[in-house]
């Protein structure tokens, strides 16, 4: 067994070897997840983000209420069709009328159109009609189209005299450091002058004439998806060259502010009034869609219906009227909305919260989202790198320096939920959003990572001394012993029982046989025994000769271990016989063979078990006082004519299951401390009455033994003989110290104990 010593040196080379291990797994780790987090960072970040936000919810779920949308929906373009609007889009000549029931008692804010008019009503007129319209209402933002077309290499300027009267003062643009997109072609809606209704993309005829706005404000309504088709981000500032344009929500802000201005604070922070808008720096906006309940929304058809707006003087019969009627005073100091939510619009985006959200309710959500200071903070790159590497390491070191899969895995689901939950609560309270997928993801890999390399070393090591075990003991014990490795190869003191049988007078049978048939001989035996030592949870120690050493209750202890050596113990007996009868029948062996006996010694305490040997070649074994007293009663056995003896140690822990009989009270060669020996007779209730009253007869002839009544001990003796009906050399040793002691009487102070003097 190793020395203090020895096991603190081999403790501290252990853990130098996983530190050395940890540092290399990690270092391996940061690379990878290095790589990882530069090509897929924004997969892992827009992944954590739709999930929190369907699943969690955020601080503020609940929309800002002077929004309000009116959406073009199914119900809507068959309301147009029945009125005589015809298929969308509708002719511009409905709008005006729109414009005016909105605006009539208490108007909004602002008005937006989130509907592109880039081109010439088909109907003349039309244009002229919607521009008066627009005008009159004063409160109406246009959107404008900028793209970034290939056929142009040179980005142009917005021409001054068209936009000059839509102004935006950008303060502080020096502290603009997230990108811009680069458009060179931009398309004006129509009409967007008084003077000349059409502009689009800058005809001729606006170049003369006074030019005065007929809109409250010009904007930008473009989004991008990401790379798998979600829309995550809005934009809130664009820009065609040096000139800067607001996004439809920052154009909604302003209007709803009473703002022509805003500031550029460091950290890419746009400004307006007391409000704060952080972009990241590609100049995204991240948008806190709502789940609790979505942006007010009413279909346009009830307004159409609440306004009577007919075409062509036919009126709608009084069946068909929706019956949920929109009065003005809903609109009053409210931001509208005006868009389509049809699928024939073609403005169904997919994102996070569904896969058919309309374009207007995006906008919708931001301008919410910035009115409520609803905004998404996350962690930057840097610090979510650091974040994923600090969960790689607990992960290594939880794999590589705990013993217990079970802790281990414990410890792993344990890191990874409360991080989880601490995100959960960080986005649920305070808006607060990490790559939660990224850091559980680099976690979970080096986790892996970890148990391959302790599979490709430990796990070597483990079917190493599996395999020894395997032939020692059953496999559902193996399984259990092999749960902690580094326990098993220390070793230690178990409480345990030995086991030691041995075949009687062997060198006889061993003399009439061939070496093939002795051979023959001691695998049958030796199977046979083996068998059952390990189907009663026993170890296989060794095998010395025809000798079976065994261990009871170590490498896995059990408390039972006594009471399974003595079943063992009986069954062997009992298996032995059938043996004999089987050879007798068959003729197999010599005659020897067909009378032969094994004798079994038994000790129950404490022992040191553990591997031993070489590196190559070890085998789990037990050593200590206990073993070599079970090793004396198997000799024992031989002077008494018992096949089973067993200590009083043994004894305490089967004795209510058990009949033993008490043999003697010995003092075994080298021991000082007498031991009461006794006979394993067979389980309770499975003994002949006259073996029972035979053993109970001897122990009376024992006790007078002691008494120093020799005559009356000798007179038990005999009668415990005749009722047994068969030879007993327990008694006659008994009876022929009792006459040894008559005439030559021990000594004061006699115990009762006799000195063995040879094993």
């Amino acid at each position: 067994m190793e020395t203090e010593e020895n096991k603190k040196e081999n403790w501290f080379g252990k853990q130098k070897q996983k530190l050395i291990v940890f540092l290399i797994i990690l270092s391996s780790v940061m690379l990878a997840g290095m790589i990882i987090h530069k090509g897929a960072g924004d997969f892992f970040k827009n992944k954590s983000f739709d999930f929190f936000v369907k699943n969690v919810g955020s601080k503020n779920s609940v929309p800002h209420k002077d929004i309000l949308l009116l959406l073009i929906d199914e119900n809507s373009l068959k309301f147009g069709e029945r009125i005589g609007l015809g298929r969308w889009p509708w002719g511009r000549i409905i709008y005006p009328e729109i414009l005016y029931y909105i605006n009539s008692t208490h108007p909004p804010k602002a008005i937006l159109f989130d509907i592109f008019f880039v081109e010439s009503d088909r109907q003349k007129g039309n244009d002229e009609f919607f521009a008066e319209g627009v005008a009159a209402s004063r409160n109406v933002i246009q959107n404008m189209l900028i793209i970034n077309s290939s056929e142009r290499k040179e980005a142009l300027k917005l021409p001054p005299d068209v936009v000059r009267n839509f102004p935006l003062k950008v303060n502080h643009k020096e502290n603009i450091t997230f990108s811009k997109i680069e458009a060179n072609e931009f398309s004006l809606p129509i009409p967007c002058i008084r003077s000349s209704f059409p502009c689009g993309t800058l005809d001729e005829n606006i170049k003369d004439g006074p030019i005065e706005p007929l809109a409250l404000n010009l904007s930008v309504a473009s989004f991008d998806p990401d790379s798998d088709g979600v829309y995550r981000y809005g934009r809130i500032l664009f820009n065609y060259g040096d000139f800067h344009l607001p996004s439809f929500s920052l154009s909604a802000l302003l209007a709803y502010t009473g703002k022509k201005e805003i500031d550029i604070l460091p950290g890419n922070i746009i400004k307006v009034g007391n409000y704060t808008i952080p972009v990241d720096e590609n100049g995204k906006y991240l948008v806190n869609y709502h789940t609790k309940s979505r942006v007010l929304s009413y279909s346009m058809s009830n307004l159409m219906e609440s306004a009577a707006i007919q075409s062509n003087n036919r009126e709608k019969p009084e069946k068909e009227r929706e019956e949920i009627p929109l009065k003005s005073e809903i609109f009053k100091d409210k931001i509208v909305i005006i868009g389509c939510s049809a699928a024939g619009c073609q403005d169904l985006k997919n994102t996070p919260i569904h896969k058919t959200t309309p374009g207007p309710e995006i906008h919708a959500n931001i301008i919410s989202n910035i009115l409520q200071n609803n905004i998404i903070t996350s962690e930057n790159s840097i610090v979510t790198f650091l974040i994923a590497m600090a969960a790689a390491a607990v992960s290594i070191f939880l794999v590589l320096f705990l013993h217990s899969n079970m802790i281990k895995l414990l410890g792993l689901i344990g890191l990874f939920v409360v991080y989880s939950l601490l995100n959960v609560f960080l986005f649920r309270n305070y808006n607060y959003l990490a790559p939660v997928f990224f850091v559980l993801g680099v976690g979970f890999f080096s986790a892996v990572v970890s148990f391959v390399y302790l599979s490709m070393t430990e796990g070597a090591e483990k079917r190493k001394y599996s395999k020894i075990l395997g032939n020692m003991i059953d496999p559902t014990i193996v399984s259990e012993a092999m749960k902690d490795l580094e326990a098993l190869k220390k070793g230690g003191e178990k409480n345990i029982t030995a086991f030691f049988s041995d075949i009687a007078s062997f060198s006889t049978i061993s003399e009439k046989l061939t070496s093939e048939k002795l051979a023959a001989l001691l695998n049958e035996y030796l199977s046979a025994m083996t068998i059952i030592l390990k189907k009663q949870g026993g170890t296989l120690d060794k095998y010395i000769g025809d000798a079976v050493v065994g261990i009871f209750g170590a490498p896995i202890e059990n408390s039972q271990s006594a009471i399974l050596a003595a079943r063992a113990s009986l069954e062997m007996i009992e298996k032995l016989a059938g043996l004999r009868e089987k050879w007798k029948t068959e003729n197999s062996y010599c005659s020897e063979a067909h009378e032969m006996h094994a004798r079994i010694g038994l000790n129950t305490g404490r022992a040191k078990v553990g591997f031993m040997g070489t590196e190559n070649l070890a085998s789990y074994t037990m050593m200590g006082d206990t073993v070599n007293l079970a090793a004396r009663l198997e000799a024992a056995g031989k002077d008494y004519g018992v096949s089973i003896l067993v200590s009083d140690f043994t004894r305490e822990f089967i004795k209510d299951e058990m009949i033993l009989r008490k043999l003697d009270a010995v003092r075994v060669k080298g021991k000082e401390k007498p031991v009461l020996i006794y006979e394993l007779i067979g389980e309770k209730g499975k003994v002949d009455a006259n073996i029972l009253e035979s053993a109970e007869m001897y122990e009376k002839g024992f006790q007078l033994y002691t008494e120093l009544k020799f005559d009356e001990a000798v007179s038990m003796f005999k009668k415990a003989v005749e009722i047994k009906k068969m030879p007993d050399k327990s008694a006659d040793l008994l009876i022929d110290r009792c006459e040894l002691y008559k005439n030559e009487p021990p000594g004061a102070g006699w115990d009762g104990v006799f000195t063995r003097i040879h094993k």
